[in-house]
């Protein structure tokens, strides 16, 4: 059944001319955020987190052309996310109509290997971001979550899963709550496409895990339009994700930016798939019902009911996380996601390198 809020409106599936970025995700980029967005956010307080990332800072420009009443944008370094009080404080100030949780770890291999600070930064800060909307009576809260999410083999992904169900246990007060899965995000204000860019014009090799690695890709004006709609259509803690059709293979995607810049010739070297990384991401756990929603390009499905005892269990977490204890973390979060299943990999026997003309 589709989502009830709205019906189909206006154009706002329609795609753009052909770019460089639909190139290179290999699809016409998706134009979001129209009548229903404006709406939405016209004449209301929004509040942003993580506003100097990527996401963040596209989704602080699409919210001032929608004419808010008031926008907050909180960057890092104005906002610890973990502390409780200073959060508290924040969205007390603010008092937000909307709230755009968009701080949190983003790198896999750096939260693999600090599992501590990836609760902390992403669980526990999305813990007390949700209390304080709660508390202060915040209309609407989405958090930005990945499609790492789905089915996690890594502790990003199952942080990330985990705060999707911490949304469910907060529903039926004053908020509506949903989730985002995004993509990897590409463009000007992407640190992907930079990094390529800077090493395939100094003729560095370029690093990928796997040959036949794939990911959905999406630009961050998709990511940030994704955001608002989700807010726009949300009911019951739904997780939103952009069809974004097959994933992308890497090496595709590297071979193609190649070729905008026109440089002599690109070497990739492969070096096979860390702890937690899969071959390709899926945008829906196999177990997950996906349901259409009044946005032809755009599908949600809602949570299971989260284990019993999760208060205690967070509890337990946030204990282990701030002793620093990594195997208690990895513990807790196999026992509060029963389909979290981390893997380990043998040495990779794969080809070292190769040279694309």
């Amino acid at each position: 059944m589709p989502l009830r809020r709205a019906g189909h409106e206006g154009n706002n599936a329609a795609p753009v001319p052909a770019s460089p970025l639909a190139l290179l995700m290999g699809r016409d980029e998706v134009e979001l955020a129209g009548q229903r967005a404006r709406r939405l956010v016209r004449g209301r307080r929004v509040l942003v987190t993580g506003a100097c990332g990527p996401v963040g800072r596209a989704l602080c420009h699409r919210v001032r052309r929608l004419e808010p009443a008031a926008l907050c944008a909180v960057t890092v370094a104005e906002l610890d996310v973990r502390d409780a009080e200073r959060v508290d404080e924040v969205i007390r100030d603010a008092r937000p109509d909307l709230l755009f949780h968009t701080a949190r770890r983003g790198e896999l291999a750096d939260v693999e290997r600090d599992p501590c600070g990836g609760v902390a930064d992403t669980v526990l800060a999305a813990r007390r971001v949700i209390d304080g909307a709660v508390r202060h009576g915040v209309g609407r809260l989405v958090f930005v979550s990945s499609d790492k999410a789905a089915d996690p083999t890594s502790v990003l992904g199952a942080t990330l899963r985990l705060c999707e169900l911490l949304l469910r246990t907060a529903t039926g007060g004053p908020t509506c709550f949903a989730a985002v899965r995004v993509g990897t995000v590409i463009g000007e204000a992407g640190p992907l496409l930079g990094v390529l860019a800077d090493r395939i014009a100094s003729r560095e090799v370029v690093t990928i895990a796997h040959p036949e690695a794939a990911g959905h890709f999406m630009t961050v004006a998709e990511a940030a339009g994704l955001l608002i709609e989700a807010a726009a259509m949300a009911e019951e803690a739904e997780t939103f994700v952009l069809d974004m059709g097959r994933p992308v293979p890497v090496v595709d995607l590297v071979h193609r930016y190649a070729e905008q810049l026109r440089p002599p010739e690109v070497t990739i070297r492969f070096s096979g798939l860390g702890p937690g990384e899969k071959l390709a991401e899926k945008a829906f756990a196999d177990s997950e019902r996906r349901i259409r929603t009044a946005h032809p390009k755009i599908w949600a499905t809602r949570p299971a009911a989260p284990p019993a005892g999760l208060p205690r269990l967070l509890d337990e977490l946030e204990a282990a996380a701030e002793a620093g204890d990594g195997d208690e973390v990895r513990r807790l979060l196999r026992r509060l996601l029963p389909e979290y299943h981390p893997v380990r990999r043998p040495e990779p026997t794969l080809p070292a390198c190769e040279v694309c003309p």
